[in-house]
């Protein structure tokens, strides 16, 4: 995450933290997920999807670049929440899962081929991993002054190929909108650790 995306976070953070509702696509991500295992949320954001997985009876472990965010987290969920870069992930076969709801859409593209490297490192065989992305062509700041990375379904499904042997990779697009309010095409990888 860059300087003005984690300023932006935490001088916004609780009005950040009162938009959005739960990913309709997390339901999908947990039947997965190993019941009752272990996983690791890059941006928890709010705690809102962290919650929910807790009270699915899964072990969450959830981190957030921000730590404005990471406190209103930790009092929504009722646990710590790691202040975390992602280019600090260094855990190793530790999850079943690991759930990225429009976060690792920050990464520069030159640093992105190597956080998915830690990302398939830190799961389990068959572990899972779901992450979404805004769809484009070309990074850029949004009006709010956020870096985003902005990649297509191709160069999506290329630079997690890239990034670690799966045995399982697939990508998903839909309209939607987010926190600014303006149109978006969302594109999503999940993909399953091979041995």
């Amino acid at each position: 995450m860059t300087d003005s995306t984690r300023d932006f976070y935490n001088s916004n953070a609780h009005t950040y933290a009162a938009s959005g509702t739960i990913n309709p696509r997390l339901a999908t991500f947990l039947n997965r997920c190993t019941p009752g295992g272990e996983i690791l949320e890059l941006g928890t954001g709010s705690g809102r999807d962290a919650r929910a997985m807790i009270c699915a009876g899964f072990r969450v472990d959830a981190t957030d670049g921000s730590s404005q965010l990471a406190a209103i987290a930790e009092h929504h969920i009722r646990q710590p929440v790691r202040v975390m870069q992602f280019q600090e992930l260094a855990a190793k076969r530790a999850y079943d899962g690991i759930y990225a709801s429009a976060s690792l859409l920050h990464v520069p593209r030159q640093e992105l081929g190597g956080v998915i490297t830690r990302v398939h490192t830190a799961l389990r065989h068959n572990g899972v991993v779901w992450a979404s992305f805004k769809s484009g062509a070309a990074e850029s700041l949004d009006a709010l002054g956020r870096h985003y990375n902005y990649l297509s379904a191709p160069e999506l499904s290329a630079v997690w190929h890239a990034g670690g042997d799966w045995s399982e990779l697939s990508t998903e697009s839909w309209q939607g909108s987010a926190f600014d309010k303006q149109p978006t095409e969302w594109v999503a990888v999940t993909a399953v650790r091979r041995e």
